[in-house]
């Protein structure tokens, strides 16, 4: 890939554990020089401007030292789980307000107040005569100053989505405060407020439309990868539609009754009651940005066969790949390589092949979540079937001993597996699976996590500290031509998306469902998903007949319930560890026990029973064993507050105004 912007993302990190260091928004600062010598500074100005850029959670980095700017919600949302670091231990152990994890609190008022910072003092230098290092003209002051502004509103938007409403402070706090102590803004307030500052940057009109556009405003006829992390107007106007469907969704909007209840010292009332013309709101919002999206060039990716027909496996796994029409916002931060200890493609990979260190396992709820091959779920497919075992192809299998192919048929896997839709094996690796690239002396390897598999608890080479629990390990994003050794590639730089269209697709679909389940988008916009990935839409079952295992009609369209869940399940699919389900789940409210995303409990297969078992004393080869019994891997601690996560104890300690989240 290009050079991207990598000099935005080279502000140092800052440190967050106390009142004090939330002053000290900049080392240049702290190397005692003012802030007239900073702003009058270009490189430092440039440095200062790049520090807020690291406001910015990307989701890309799910394993070794994952903070609360990376990706732990796949494994909090229970896609995902980890055999290393504070993520696997997080929802087992449960949390307090004083130890829980994955804090936001501080570090993003130090960006906000670095981001006012930089709106008071920032100024144009010099002369063109003074080169680059010397000039910063007043176009490019401004803009950064607009970039500034739609950070403090990101930032708060981060908040809220973790917290629900916190303080608002909309000015550069003192060099020389003492304590941080101000009241809760209320849901409505916080949501104006974001919406607000988003508004005025979009009425600056200082930000380039999209990424067509070089920084002087020409249209290109591809996108601008030097600035690929640089806010633009598409992106604006994404958060403030994501901004509403959140204030319509049922946590901020009247439907957590806990929170409903919470006041703070002068008795106002931070939770509303439900007000169902959010939604209208919200629906709006994201027409306003989708035509404009579309109108730029926005749209789904999708990859076509030579017959014109839609190549669903290669559209599933591109739209990760490679920048694409598709990616509404990215940063540069997910390159693969297969030379970093820690990064996610050794982890990715089963610990027999090349030291691999198989961190990463996916959970059965997410493997039972993806669709057949004819767009049902495996509860209403009369062809699903879980006894067995079939030859199945692997699409992800790219290459052989000698020269690349396409696919491979892998032989005696369980049906489980068999006759999925192709999100399924371009996300998981599941039992039978064979890898990308086979090595030399392993032309037959196929993954087997049972008792004494080439991955099981027993298996040659077993450590428990590699150990992905589940029985799958997780395969979304890897790049099938990395491998450490010929033919393989050892590394691939690719875009670290933040906002993608199909998000927004599913969005509206959700949009207009809530205001009228009759409307026709809401299919509409289901359908255009499911269809990019390779399987039949809502339309096309409804208009077949199709009926379920059951003889019961598949058909959803006008029904609110069903349309409801069937939007929910493309969302866990489509978006599966992107980061979203966890702020999902809890915006539907569904994690409590016994419910549609009951977060007590976290499946997988028995990897203490074998693959296959024995018939009347004869060995059953086709017959699955007792590793194919769905177990309770792990327990998992939710508590009802855990739908908001807890404001760190220690800032409320520290201020009286400050009003904790309902049970903690």
């Amino acid at each position: 890939m290009k050079k991207y912007i990598y000099s935005i993302l080279a502000g140092v990190a800052l440190s967050f554990s106390s009142c004090v260091d939330f002053l000290n928004v900049s080392d240049e600062l702290a190397d005692e020089l003012t802030k007239e010598e900073v702003f009058n500074t270009v490189s430092l100005v440039k440095g200062w401007h790049g520090n807020i850029f690291n406001c910015i959670t990307e989701y890309n980095t799910l394993f070794f030292n994952v903070t609360a700017f990376n990706n732990p919600w796949c494994s909090l949302a229970g896609e995902t789980c980890t055999n290393h670091d504070k993520i696997k231990v997080e929802m087992q152990n449960g949390f307090t307000a004083s130890n829980a994890s994955f804090q936001r609190f501080n570090p993003l008022y130090q960006y906000i107040r670095q981001a006012y910072l930089f709106l008071d003092n920032a100024h144009a230098i010099g002369t063109p005569a003074d080169g680059a290092n010397g000039y910063l003209s007043e176009e490019q002051v401004a803009r950064m100053k607009s970039e500034a502004k739609f950070f403090i509103a990101y930032s708060y938007f981060s908040l809220f989505e973790l917290y629900g409403p916190t303080p608002i402070i909309d000015h550069a706090l003192p060099d020389d405060l003492s304590s941080f102590d101000f009241p809760r803004a209320s849901v409505d307030e916080m949501v104006s407020f974001i919406d607000g500052l988003l508004q005025e940057v979009l009425n600056e009109n200082l930000l380039p439309p999209t990424i067509y556009y070089d920084e002087t405003g020409n249209r290109l006829e591809t996108w601008n990868l030097d600035e690929m992390v640089r806010p633009t107007r598409a992106v604006v106007l994404a958060l403030r539609a994501k901004l509403a469907v959140y204030a319509a969704s049922k946590l901020f909007n009247g439907g957590y009754k806990e929170a409903l209840d919470l006041r703070n010292t002068d008795g106002k009332q931070l939770f509303p009651a439900e007000d169902r013309n959010k939604w209208t709101i919200a629906k709006s919002r994201l027409e306003e940005f989708l035509q404009f999206a579309e109108s730029e060039g926005y749209g789904l990716y999708i990859a076509k066969n030579a017959d014109g027909s839609i190549d669903a496996n290669k559209s599933v796994y591109n739209v990760f790949q490679e920048y694409n029409d598709e990616i509404i916002w990215a940063t540069p931060k997910n390159v693969m390589s297969n030379n970093q200890n820690n990064g996610e493609e050794r982890r990715f990979r089963p610990r027999d092949l090349n030291q691999g260190f198989s961190g990463i396992g996916v959970s059965q709820q997410s493997v039972d979540a993806f669709f057949t091959k004819n767009g049902l779920t495996i509860d209403q497919d009369p062809e699903y079937n879980e006894t067995g075992f079939s030859e199945v192809f692997n699409p992800t299998a790219t290459y052989n001993a000698n020269a690349a192919v396409k696919g491979r048929v892998d032989k005696h896997v369980c049906n489980m597996y068999a006759n999925r839709e192709p999100r399924f094996y371009w996300s998981v690796t599941y039992p039978g699976k064979s890898w990308h690239i086979l090595p030399s002396g392993k032309l037959n390897w196929q993954f087997d996590t049972s008792l004494h598999g080439n991955n099981g608890k027993q298996g040659p080479g077993y450590l428990d500290g590699r150990d992905c629990y589940t029985g799958y390990l997780l395969y979304k994003r890897v790049n099938n031509t990395l491998y450490p050794v010929a033919p393989g590639k050892m590394g691939w730089a690719r875009p670290g998306i933040l906002l993608r269209m199909a998000d927004f697709y599913l969005y509206y679909a959700e949009a207009c469902n809530e205001v009228n389940p009759s409307d026709k988008n809401v299919i509409k916009y289901l359908d255009m998903v499911r269809e990019r990935a390779g399987i039949p839409g809502y339309q096309e079952l409804a208009d077949n007949q199709v009926k379920d295992k059951n003889g019961n009609s598949v058909n959803i369209i006008g029904n609110y319930e069903k349309q409801a869940f069937a939007i929910r399940r493309e969302r866990q699919v489509e978006l599966f560890v992107e980061g979203q389900r966890y702020f999902d789940i809890r915006r539907w409210m569904v994690c409590d026990p016994g419910e549609e995303a009951d977060r007590t409990k976290f499946i997988g297969m028995n990897m203490m029973g074998e693959l296959t078992q024995s018939a009347n004393g004869t060995p059953g080869y086709d017959i699955p064993g007792t590793f194919f019994q769905r177990v309770d891997v792990q327990q998992h601690q939710w508590k009802h507050c855990m739908y908001l996560y807890p404001i760190p104890h220690g800032e409320i300690e520290k201020s009286p105004l400050m009003i904790q989240n309902p049970g903690w």
